[in-house]
């Protein structure tokens, strides 16, 4: 029998500027992203974990959202999506583009976990260490460079988290 956390998996990666430029490659990571999810289903994950944020994490969530709504009748499995959101107004200064994917993902997520009302310093770490608090195992696309993604990655290795980076 799995433990809860080793039925968890959670996404941390770039914002849209360090994704693929071109449609070509981002295509590819979508592929790659894809076949780890399904991997992850058959292995027994059943509750997915995101940021929230746009590029990498709303990426993941909407690739999530597309298998959950695949129905195999002769192995049906309930997949749980859940946002976690560092604080209320994260998205008001995004791309007019970025806050409709974000509103518009929240909407089918099964639960959505609101850190704080408002910013506060820290609550991006909060969140991060959140996630990998439950998770088993974690899917990153993660270039090396310092930031957000590679603090979740470092302390993500410290909980002993299996990671995939995709990059």
């Amino acid at each position: 029998m799995k433990t809860n956390r080793e039925k968890c998996l959670c996404f941390t990666g770039h914002r849209t500027e360090k994704l693929p430029k071109t449609e070509k490659e981002l295509e590819k990571l979508k592929k790659k992203l894809l076949l780890e999810i399904d991997r992850a289903i058959a292995n027994g994950v059943d509750t997915f974990y995101f940021g929230a944020c746009y590029g990498f994490d709303l990426l993941a969530a909407q690739l999530v959202l597309m298998r959950s709504k695949i129905l195999v009748l002769d192995n049906p499995k309930h997949i749980t999506l859940i946002a976690v959101v560092p604080f209320e107004e994260q998205a008001a200064r995004w791309s007019k583009n970025n806050r409709e994917i974000y509103y518009s993902t929240l909407q089918y997520c099964d639960e959505v976990i609101m850190l704080h009302t408002k910013f506060e310093k820290g609550c991006y770490y909060e969140r991060n260490r959140y996630m990998v608090d439950r998770s088993g195992q974690m899917i990153a696309y993660y270039d090396g460079s310092s930031g957000g993604t590679a603090y979740t990655v470092q302390y993500a290795k410290q909980k002993g988290v299996k990671i995939i980076n995709l990059y």
